[in-house]
């Protein structure tokens, strides 16, 4: 049987990637502000070799991003339950509401501070169920509000 040129490169490309593990130390990684706050330092150690990169505020989002869809691949499709995580709430940030004409559903998008845009596709079920909820939670807010009175 005769390999392809094709058939040799991915087969070398593999046995790269499915080499035994270094015995060298585990990578080091630290991320700290520089100066006046504008650019950090991303800083990766291995044993006796040290390497620094400055990163603006678009080199992170860029990492952000990056290390946002690795983290994708490696999990599969699976979406894990939010019931019971913990999370910081984004208060005060830009959003906006967008149609879906993909799913035929809607775009919630916001602007996290920590991660940057972020767009959640609903559903026309999703958007019901959002719908609701808000709507719920208005409810129980005002009568939250009527029952304890006045602030001061």
């Amino acid at each position: 049987m005769t390999r392809t040129p094709e058939a040799k490169d991915t087969t070398a490309q593999t046995a790269e990637t499915t080499k035994k593990p270094s015995t060298q130390a585990d990578p080091h990684i630290h991320l700290a502000p520089c100066g006046d706050g504008s650019h950090a330092m991303l800083t990766l150690e291995i044993g006796r070799k040290k390497m620094e990169v400055e990163l603006d505020q678009g080199k992170i989002t860029d990492l952000i991003v990056a290390l946002g869809a690795m983290r994708q691949m490696m999990g599969g499709n699976t979406t894990s339950s939010i019931e019971g995580a913990s999370f910081t709430p984004v208060r005060h940030t830009s959003w906006a509401l967008q149609l879906d004409p993909e799913a035929q559903g809607s775009i919630l998008a916001f602007q996290h501070p920590a991660f940057g845009p972020i767009g959640l596709a609903l559903t026309d079920t999703d958007a019901a169920r959002l719908s609701k909820g808000l709507e719920l939670h208005r409810t129980l807010n005002a009568t939250t509000m009527k029952a304890s009175g006045p602030l001061n």
